[in-house]
């Protein structure tokens, strides 16, 4: 019986200790006002920023008329409108006398790290209505489809639910070298609340939107702490869980921006195995797919590449030595490869990047990266956004002046 009551005497100090100990550090990391991370909520609080929020077909989207300021990688002031685009309103109706450009795309053409006015898109609606080809139409609406994180599978997905509400002219697909391709794998991709598309035996492509079925917990282990699994009355009332939390992801945030920097490097070759060959396949499975819905609705079909920072780096030496440390052969390959693409199925493709390095190696200045970020790496600063503005333009313009494009009525 002793030896019983010592053993709880023993458990209860222990407990007890363990207890005060807990007590000591919950007040002393609130008194040195040390912070963590609370728990994940649903799906709209662990959305790419606080201005997206959970859709059932694409995963996420803008939410409409969120808004407030962003200065986490450049600085802007970010006004969704009511229909969930970065963009002002426009009536669904197009107005009489209009040509009107639809852009899809994901973060590079949502464009949240700068001002609505410096966009590609807001630059190149200004500059085509100077396209002696338009001269005789009273309007130009160039309209921003993109969401930040959006590969091709949801740019199809958003084409068929909401672009063609707007009846536009054009078609553009902005489409980003640096992880599309991996956006539209599941084997690839580390984020997996997105639908995805896969062929079926016949060889059709067919939406897989498993991820419905998905908890917001499970969308991204690599974004996801143990911590999270635990009831949120515990973790949201416990500073040390939070902190926990916080040193977890912390690191797993590290693990992943190197493991990410390796997988990226892979956009710039020919596929190694069959998850990057069968990813390829897919991708250029839904840009032929968008081409073919775009042509049936008699309007006209533009995929822009956008470069990966690396691609149009202005040291030359900077990037010749990434290409010799990752045995890389030619620093374009995913460009020239969407450009036989279109040569092979009859659309076209216009390549920024190496009219871009162009510049770039000449003034040696950066399109990529603001002062409160990656150095010439990330988003189109100001100036990648106006080069790209300018070649788009020029591209469109020649295809309007060719093929005087009809005056669409909606």
């Amino acid at each position: 019986m002793s030896k019983l009551k010592n053993l709880g005497v023993n458990l209860g100090l222990t407990l007890g200790g363990l207890l005060m100990g807990v007590v000591i550090g919950e007040i002393g990391l609130r008194v040195a006002r040390i912070e963590g991370y609370p728990k994940i909520g649903n799906f709209a609080e662990s959305a790419p920023t606080r201005f997206h929020t959970s859709d059932p077909n694409l995963g996420w989207k803008l939410k409409p008329g969120a808004s407030g300021e962003w200065n986490e990688e450049g600085a802007s002031f970010v006004q969704v409108n009511s229909e969930g685009l970065r963009d002002r309103e426009h009536t669904k109706a197009k107005p009489p006398n209009t040509l009107r450009v639809a852009v899809l795309g994901d973060s590079f053409t949502e464009a949240i790290q700068v001002p609505i006015e410096q966009t590609f898109w807001s630059k190149l609606e200004r500059k085509l209505g100077n396209c002696e080809a338009v001269k005789g139409r009273k309007n130009v609406e160039v309209m921003n489809f993109g969401v930040q994180g959006y590969g091709t599978a949801q740019a199809l997905i958003m084409l068929r639910k909401k672009v063609w509400d707007y009846n536009p002219d054009i078609v553009i697909l902005a489409f980003f070298i640096g992880n599309d391709v991996i956006n539209n794998s599941p084997q690839l991709e580390y984020d997996l609340y997105r639908p995805f598309f896969a062929y079926d035996a016949s060889g059709k492509l067919v939406p897989d939107m498993s991820f419905r079925n998905r908890a917001p917990i499970d969308r991204n282990e690599r974004a996801v702490s143990f911590v999270d699994r635990m009831p949120s009355l515990i973790v949201n009332n416990s500073r040390i869980l939070q902190v926990i939390k916080k040193v977890e992801l912390e690191r797993k945030k590290r693990e992943l921006s190197e493991d990410f920097t390796t997988l990226s490097t892979q956009n710039l070759k020919e596929p190694q195995n069959p998850d990057w060959q069968e990813a390829w396949r897919v991708t250029e499975g839904l840009i032929v797919t968008m081409r073919n819905e775009v042509v049936q609705k008699k309007a006209d079909f533009l995929v822009v590449t956008i470069g990966d920072p690396m691609q149009v780096r202005p040291e030359a030496p900077v990037r010749k030595d990434f290409m010799t440390k990752n045995n890389i052969q030619d620093l374009f390959y995913p460009d020239r490869r969407l450009e036989k693409l279109g040569a092979r199925e009859g659309f076209r493709v216009l390549n920024l990047s190496e009219q871009i390095q162009g510049y770039t190696e000449k003034y040696q200045v950066c399109a990529h990266g603001f002062e409160n970020s990656v150095p010439c790496g990330g988003h189109w600063n100001e100036l990648g956004h106006r080069l790209a503005s300018i070649l788009i333009n020029r591209n469109l313009c020649q295809q309007l002046k060719q093929s005087q494009l009809p005056k669409k009525q909606p």
